[in-house]
């Protein structure tokens, strides 16, 4: 009866010591899965400031820096350590002419010195271990772009789309005129009068594009 209670014992302890490792190495997955989708999400937004600090450089000279990217493979790596590194890979939409009504922008700022644009920044963000994609995320941030003027670009939104529903379009990037309920986000340019003080040079327009999406219309459209 001894010798039959101690191999209950044995096996019952033995049970639990493999339970435990199954646990603790069930954990240890999840949070190194969790750690790469994190290092993905990262990638993502470096790849959207990867572009913004080119257009930065280039001075909101839009065709100058899709050269750089284009030089670069649209490519940007970040390493994180000696087996791990993060590939993004930067697509651009530009404001192509609209055959229906997809972005339809109010007061966007067309004064020579601004000159602002919308432009959309696709990036799929890949981490690689020992040659091995193990998490991969992608985003769409819809990008204000002022071709003359510091600092060359904002960011207006960002989509995850990893998320429930993916949208390609994350809405309206154009200026916003102020109110109770509302922050002015339109970009004013005002020069000096001959008394010194500031003259406005607004010069807004409207501006109806397409940025690729395959629906043409949403929520946020």
């Amino acid at each position: 009866m001894a010798l039959i209670a101690v191999l209950l014992a044995t096996t019952l302890l033995l049970a639990l010591l493999a339970f435990l490792v199954h646990v603790g190495t069930a954990g240890l997955r999840r949070a190194t899965e969790e750690q790469w989708n994190l290092q993905a999400q990262a990638g993502a937004d470096a790849g959207v400031g990867w572009f913004r600090a080119l257009l930065a450089q280039r001075q909101g000279d839009i065709q100058a820096t899709l050269g750089d990217l284009a030089a670069a493979n649209s490519l940007y790596s970040l390493g994180v350590d000696s087996a791990t590194h993060v590939e993004a890979r930067v697509a651009i939409h530009l404001d192509a002419p609209a055959a229906t009504n997809d972005h339809l922008d109010a007061s966007l700022q067309q004064n020579p010195f601004v000159d602002e644009t919308p432009l959309q920044v696709s990036v799929t963000s890949s981490v690689v271990v020992d040659g091995t994609v193990v998490a991969s995320r992608s985003t769409t941030a819809l990008v204000r772009v002022f071709e003359q003027a510091a600092p060359y670009s904002e960011v207006v939104g960002v989509i995850d789309n990893a998320g429930p529903v993916g949208i390609d379009s994350p809405g309206d990037p154009a200026g916003q005129a102020g109110s109770a309920l509302a922050t002015e986000l339109r970009i004013h340019v005002f020069t000096t009068g001959p008394s010194g003080q500031p003259v406005s040079a607004d010069s807004f327009a409207d501006q109806n594009w397409w940025d690729g999406n395959s629906i043409p219309s949403g929520a946020l459209p």
